[in-house]
Protein backbone atom coordinates (compact mmCIF):
# COMPACT_ATOMS: atom_id res chain seq x y z
CA UNK A 1 0.00 0.00 0.00
CA UNK A 2 1.03 3.23 -0.97
CA UNK A 3 0.44 6.92 0.50
CA UNK A 4 -0.92 9.39 -2.05
CA UNK A 5 0.55 12.75 -0.23
CA UNK A 6 -1.34 16.15 -1.68
CA UNK A 7 0.08 19.50 -0.10
CA UNK A 8 -1.79 22.71 -0.52
CA UNK A 9 -0.52 26.06 -0.20
CA UNK A 10 -1.00 29.68 -1.06
CA UNK A 11 -4.33 31.25 -1.84
CA UNK A 12 -6.27 28.75 -1.61
CA UNK A 13 -10.21 27.80 -0.01
CA UNK A 14 -11.17 24.95 2.01
CA UNK A 15 -15.09 25.28 1.65
CA UNK A 16 -16.24 22.57 3.88
CA UNK A 17 -19.62 20.65 3.27
CA UNK A 18 -22.61 21.49 4.60
CA UNK A 19 -20.81 22.88 8.06
CA UNK A 20 -17.99 25.08 9.44
CA UNK A 21 -14.86 23.33 10.00
CA UNK A 22 -15.62 24.10 13.94
CA UNK A 23 -19.33 22.87 14.21
CA UNK A 24 -19.94 22.10 17.43
CA UNK A 25 -22.21 19.38 16.93
CA UNK A 26 -20.33 17.50 14.48
CA UNK A 27 -17.03 17.72 12.15
CA UNK A 28 -17.44 17.91 8.17
CA UNK A 29 -16.64 14.97 6.46
CA UNK A 30 -15.70 16.45 3.00
CA UNK A 31 -14.06 19.71 1.58
CA UNK A 32 -14.02 20.96 -2.22
CA UNK A 33 -10.48 23.53 -2.29
CA UNK A 34 -11.15 26.67 -4.13
CA UNK A 35 -8.40 28.34 -6.31
CA UNK A 36 -8.93 31.94 -6.98
CA UNK A 37 -8.22 33.89 -10.34
CA UNK A 38 -5.73 36.55 -9.20
CA UNK A 39 -3.57 35.99 -12.14
CA UNK A 40 -3.53 39.89 -12.11
CA UNK A 41 -1.35 42.07 -9.54
CA UNK A 42 -3.71 43.69 -7.29
CA UNK A 43 -3.34 46.49 -4.74
CA UNK A 44 -4.14 45.20 -1.31
CA UNK A 45 -6.15 46.99 1.29
CA UNK A 46 -3.13 47.34 3.65
CA UNK A 47 -0.85 50.32 3.56
CA UNK A 48 2.92 50.15 3.84
CA UNK A 49 5.37 53.47 3.62
CA UNK A 50 2.23 55.71 2.83
CA UNK A 51 0.89 53.18 -0.31
CA UNK A 52 -1.43 50.41 -1.04
CA UNK A 53 0.94 47.22 -0.68
CA UNK A 54 0.46 45.08 -3.95
CA UNK A 55 -0.42 41.47 -4.39
CA UNK A 56 1.98 39.73 -6.77
CA UNK A 57 0.40 37.31 -9.75
CA UNK A 58 -0.78 34.08 -8.38
CA UNK A 59 -1.47 30.99 -10.77
CA UNK A 60 -3.18 28.07 -9.79
CA UNK A 61 -0.69 25.43 -10.65
CA UNK A 62 -0.27 21.46 -10.13
CA UNK A 63 3.15 20.07 -9.18
CA UNK A 64 4.63 16.42 -9.59
CA UNK A 65 7.81 14.39 -9.76
CA UNK A 66 8.59 13.77 -13.47
CA UNK A 67 9.40 10.16 -12.73
CA UNK A 68 6.15 9.25 -11.35
CA UNK A 69 4.29 10.40 -15.14
CA UNK A 70 2.81 7.22 -16.26
CA UNK A 71 2.96 7.40 -19.97
CA UNK A 72 -0.66 6.41 -20.41
CA UNK A 73 -1.48 10.03 -19.37
CA UNK A 74 -2.68 12.60 -22.12
CA UNK A 75 -2.77 15.50 -19.76
CA UNK A 76 1.44 16.63 -20.05
CA UNK A 77 3.12 19.52 -17.66
CA UNK A 78 3.22 22.93 -18.97
CA UNK A 79 6.55 23.73 -17.42
CA UNK A 80 9.48 21.50 -16.29
CA UNK A 81 12.09 22.87 -13.84
CA UNK A 82 14.30 22.40 -10.79
CA UNK A 83 17.11 20.17 -12.42
CA UNK A 84 19.35 17.63 -11.12
CA UNK A 85 23.08 17.46 -10.87
CA UNK A 86 23.11 16.15 -14.51
CA UNK A 87 20.85 19.15 -15.96
CA UNK A 88 18.12 16.50 -16.39
CA UNK A 89 14.59 18.39 -14.89
CA UNK A 90 13.33 16.61 -12.22
CA UNK A 91 9.53 18.66 -11.68
CA UNK A 92 6.42 19.28 -14.00
CA UNK A 93 3.53 21.54 -13.11
CA UNK A 94 0.49 22.08 -14.78
CA UNK A 95 -0.90 25.38 -15.27
CA UNK A 96 -4.56 25.07 -14.04
CA UNK A 97 -6.97 27.67 -15.89
CA UNK A 98 -10.70 26.69 -15.67
CA UNK A 99 -10.38 23.14 -14.16
CA UNK A 100 -12.47 21.03 -11.81
CA UNK A 101 -10.02 18.45 -10.81
CA UNK A 102 -11.12 15.01 -9.76
CA UNK A 103 -9.11 12.49 -7.68
CA UNK A 104 -9.01 8.40 -8.69
CA UNK A 105 -7.25 6.50 -6.68
CA UNK A 106 -6.73 2.83 -8.70
CA UNK A 107 -9.51 3.87 -11.18
CA UNK A 108 -12.21 4.86 -8.11
CA UNK A 109 -13.19 7.99 -6.81
CA UNK A 110 -12.73 8.93 -3.17
CA UNK A 111 -15.41 7.42 -0.50
CA UNK A 112 -17.66 10.38 0.23
CA UNK A 113 -17.75 11.69 3.72
CA UNK A 114 -14.95 9.76 4.61
CA UNK A 115 -12.44 13.11 5.30
CA UNK A 116 -10.57 12.86 9.04
CA UNK A 117 -8.59 15.67 11.11
CA UNK A 118 -7.91 17.06 14.49
CA UNK A 119 -9.63 20.05 15.24
CA UNK A 120 -7.30 19.62 19.26
CA UNK A 121 -5.71 22.73 20.65
CA UNK A 122 -2.27 22.20 21.97
CA UNK A 123 -1.96 22.47 25.55
CA UNK A 124 0.50 25.34 25.30
CA UNK A 125 -0.31 26.72 21.57
CA UNK A 126 2.10 29.25 22.08
CA UNK A 127 5.08 26.95 22.76
CA UNK A 128 7.70 26.44 20.31
CA UNK A 129 8.22 22.65 21.23
CA UNK A 130 4.79 21.61 19.91
CA UNK A 131 4.46 17.60 19.11
CA UNK A 132 4.09 16.33 15.44
CA UNK A 133 0.08 15.66 16.53
CA UNK A 134 0.05 19.46 17.75
CA UNK A 135 1.27 21.22 15.06
CA UNK A 136 -1.33 18.66 12.49
CA UNK A 137 -3.96 20.15 14.13
CA UNK A 138 -6.59 22.05 11.97
CA UNK A 139 -6.99 24.25 15.18
CA UNK A 140 -4.22 26.37 13.22
CA UNK A 141 -5.99 26.96 10.13
CA UNK A 142 -7.36 30.85 10.19
CA UNK A 143 -11.05 30.62 8.96
CA UNK A 144 -13.37 32.94 7.16
CA UNK A 145 -15.24 33.12 10.55
CA UNK A 146 -12.19 34.17 12.34
CA UNK A 147 -11.31 37.01 10.35
CA UNK A 148 -15.43 38.34 9.04
CA UNK A 149 -17.12 37.09 12.67
CA UNK A 150 -21.09 36.90 11.34
CA UNK A 151 -20.12 37.56 7.54
CA UNK A 152 -18.21 34.04 6.95
CA UNK A 153 -20.47 32.56 4.37
CA UNK A 154 -19.06 31.79 0.81
CA UNK A 155 -20.81 32.61 -2.46
CA UNK A 156 -22.76 29.85 -2.89
CA UNK A 157 -22.14 30.33 -6.80
CA UNK A 158 -18.75 29.97 -6.26
CA UNK A 159 -19.49 26.30 -5.22
CA UNK A 160 -21.99 25.49 -7.80
CA UNK A 161 -20.68 26.93 -11.47
CA UNK A 162 -17.98 25.04 -12.73
CA UNK A 163 -14.34 26.97 -12.78
CA UNK A 164 -14.07 28.62 -16.13
CA UNK A 165 -10.89 30.91 -17.21
CA UNK A 166 -13.18 33.84 -17.27
CA UNK A 167 -14.55 32.94 -13.79
CA UNK A 168 -13.43 33.82 -10.13
CA UNK A 169 -12.53 30.49 -9.18
CA UNK A 170 -9.89 29.12 -11.42
CA UNK A 171 -10.14 26.03 -10.57
CA UNK A 172 -11.31 23.51 -7.65
CA UNK A 173 -11.17 19.86 -6.30
CA UNK A 174 -13.38 18.02 -4.38
CA UNK A 175 -11.90 15.93 -1.06
CA UNK A 176 -13.95 13.22 0.72
CA UNK A 177 -11.40 10.65 1.79
CA UNK A 178 -8.24 10.71 3.91
CA UNK A 179 -7.03 12.48 6.65
CA UNK A 180 -6.02 16.26 6.24
CA UNK A 181 -3.60 17.80 8.62
CA UNK A 182 -1.65 21.15 9.33
CA UNK A 183 1.66 20.52 7.54
CA UNK A 184 3.55 24.21 8.59
CA UNK A 185 2.83 27.22 10.44
CA UNK A 186 4.52 30.65 10.75
CA UNK A 187 7.24 31.31 12.98
CA UNK A 188 5.44 33.95 15.03
CA UNK A 189 1.77 34.60 16.39
CA UNK A 190 -0.66 36.76 14.06
CA UNK A 191 -3.45 38.84 14.56
CA UNK A 192 -6.21 40.14 12.22
CA UNK A 193 -6.09 43.39 12.21
CA UNK A 194 -9.46 45.40 11.65
CA UNK A 195 -11.46 42.20 12.96
CA UNK A 196 -13.30 42.10 16.45
CA UNK A 197 -12.68 38.26 16.39
CA UNK A 198 -9.71 38.86 18.83
CA UNK A 199 -7.28 36.31 16.85
CA UNK A 200 -3.70 36.01 18.33
CA UNK A 201 -1.53 32.69 17.36
CA UNK A 202 0.20 31.25 14.93
CA UNK A 203 -1.85 30.02 11.80
CA UNK A 204 -0.72 27.23 8.89
CA UNK A 205 0.69 27.94 5.82
CA UNK A 206 0.91 24.38 4.33
CA UNK A 207 -1.73 21.72 4.83
CA UNK A 208 -1.63 17.81 3.52
CA UNK A 209 -4.10 15.41 2.58
CA UNK A 210 -2.91 11.71 3.20
CA UNK A 211 -4.66 9.15 1.45
CA UNK A 212 -3.48 5.67 0.68
CA UNK A 213 -3.72 3.78 -2.77
CA UNK A 214 -2.00 0.48 -4.40
CA UNK A 215 -0.69 0.87 -7.89
CA UNK A 216 -1.70 4.32 -9.59
CA UNK A 217 -3.14 7.62 -8.75
CA UNK A 218 -5.54 9.47 -11.88
CA UNK A 219 -6.46 13.16 -11.93
CA UNK A 220 -8.97 13.95 -14.41
CA UNK A 221 -9.03 17.27 -15.75
CA UNK A 222 -12.13 18.53 -17.44
CA UNK A 223 -11.59 22.43 -18.38
CA UNK A 224 -13.50 24.96 -19.38
CA UNK A 225 -11.87 27.80 -21.42
CA UNK A 226 -13.73 30.34 -23.35
CA UNK A 227 -16.81 28.45 -24.02
CA UNK A 228 -14.72 25.33 -25.09
CA UNK A 229 -14.73 21.76 -22.95
CA UNK A 230 -11.78 19.43 -22.95
CA UNK A 231 -11.00 16.26 -20.30
CA UNK A 232 -7.34 15.28 -19.99
CA UNK A 233 -5.93 12.85 -17.44
CA UNK A 234 -2.74 13.04 -15.12
CA UNK A 235 -1.70 9.46 -14.51
CA UNK A 236 1.12 8.97 -11.49
CA UNK A 237 2.71 6.15 -9.94
CA UNK A 238 5.02 5.33 -7.49
CA UNK A 239 6.81 1.69 -8.27
CA UNK A 240 8.66 0.70 -5.56
CA UNK A 241 7.74 3.73 -3.20
CA UNK A 242 5.69 3.77 -0.21
CA UNK A 243 4.99 7.83 -1.30
CA UNK A 244 3.72 9.70 -4.25
CA UNK A 245 3.92 13.56 -3.67
CA UNK A 246 2.10 16.55 -5.72
CA UNK A 247 1.29 19.79 -5.26
CA UNK A 248 -1.39 21.92 -5.61
CA UNK A 249 -1.21 25.22 -4.99
CA UNK A 250 -2.59 29.79 -6.03
CA UNK A 251 1.33 30.96 -5.89
CA UNK A 252 4.15 33.36 -7.41
CA UNK A 253 5.22 31.54 -10.13
CA UNK A 254 9.52 32.38 -9.87
CA UNK A 255 10.49 29.19 -8.98
CA UNK A 256 8.84 27.28 -11.45
CA UNK A 257 10.25 29.75 -14.21
CA UNK A 258 14.04 29.57 -12.66
CA UNK A 259 13.79 33.04 -11.85
CA UNK A 260 15.26 34.20 -8.05
CA UNK A 261 12.70 34.85 -5.60
CA UNK A 262 11.91 38.60 -4.75
CA UNK A 263 14.65 39.86 -2.62
CA UNK A 264 12.74 42.00 0.26
CA UNK A 265 9.52 40.32 2.04
CA UNK A 266 6.43 40.21 0.27
CA UNK A 267 3.01 41.75 1.73
CA UNK A 268 1.48 39.65 4.06
CA UNK A 269 -2.12 37.85 4.05
CA UNK A 270 -4.24 41.11 2.94
CA UNK A 271 -8.08 39.16 3.58
CA UNK A 272 -9.35 41.54 0.96
CA UNK A 273 -8.59 38.89 -1.80
CA UNK A 274 -11.24 36.25 0.77
CA UNK A 275 -13.55 38.99 0.80
CA UNK A 276 -14.35 38.50 -2.65
CA UNK A 277 -15.63 35.04 -2.02
CA UNK A 278 -18.05 36.46 0.47
CA UNK A 279 -21.75 36.03 -0.17
CA UNK A 280 -22.31 38.84 1.58
CA UNK A 281 -19.87 41.88 0.36
CA UNK A 282 -18.37 43.83 2.73
CA UNK A 283 -18.03 47.56 3.05
CA UNK A 284 -15.58 50.22 4.76
CA UNK A 285 -12.37 48.41 6.12
CA UNK A 286 -11.15 45.22 5.37
CA UNK A 287 -9.20 42.94 7.91
CA UNK A 288 -5.78 41.74 6.95
CA UNK A 289 -3.09 39.06 8.83
CA UNK A 290 -0.11 40.64 10.23
CA UNK A 291 2.88 38.83 12.38
CA UNK A 292 3.45 40.27 15.47
CA UNK A 293 6.67 40.24 14.65
CA UNK A 294 8.85 41.55 11.62
CA UNK A 295 9.33 38.60 8.93
CA UNK A 296 8.17 36.89 6.17
CA UNK A 297 5.69 33.88 7.32
CA UNK A 298 6.16 32.07 3.77
CA UNK A 299 9.66 32.70 3.30
CA UNK A 300 10.47 34.80 0.25
CA UNK A 301 10.00 32.18 -2.54
CA UNK A 302 6.52 31.57 -2.14
CA UNK A 303 3.40 33.56 -0.91
CA UNK A 304 2.75 34.68 2.50
CA UNK A 305 -1.24 34.54 1.61
CA UNK A 306 -1.72 31.56 3.69
CA UNK A 307 -4.82 29.32 2.60
CA UNK A 308 -8.40 30.04 4.69
CA UNK A 309 -10.91 27.61 5.79
CA UNK A 310 -14.94 28.17 5.05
Amino acid sequence: MATLRIVFSGLCTFAFKDRPLRDPEKPPTEVTVLLQRLIRARPLFNVATSRNEVLDQHFPLLEFDLGDFNPTSDRFADVHFKPDETGRMTKGVCCLNGEELTILLDGREMHPDSLTFSLAEPVKPESTQLTDDEIASLYWMATLEDVFPGNSKINPKLLEVEPGSNQPVLARVHLSEGNLRTLDLTDAPCTIVGSSSGFHRRVATTFELAVDFKNTVEIKMNARRNGKTSAKRLVLWAPGRKDLRIGIMNMEIDRVTGADPANGPRPEADFSVYADILQTKLQGTIPFLRQTSPGNPAGNAASTCVPSGG
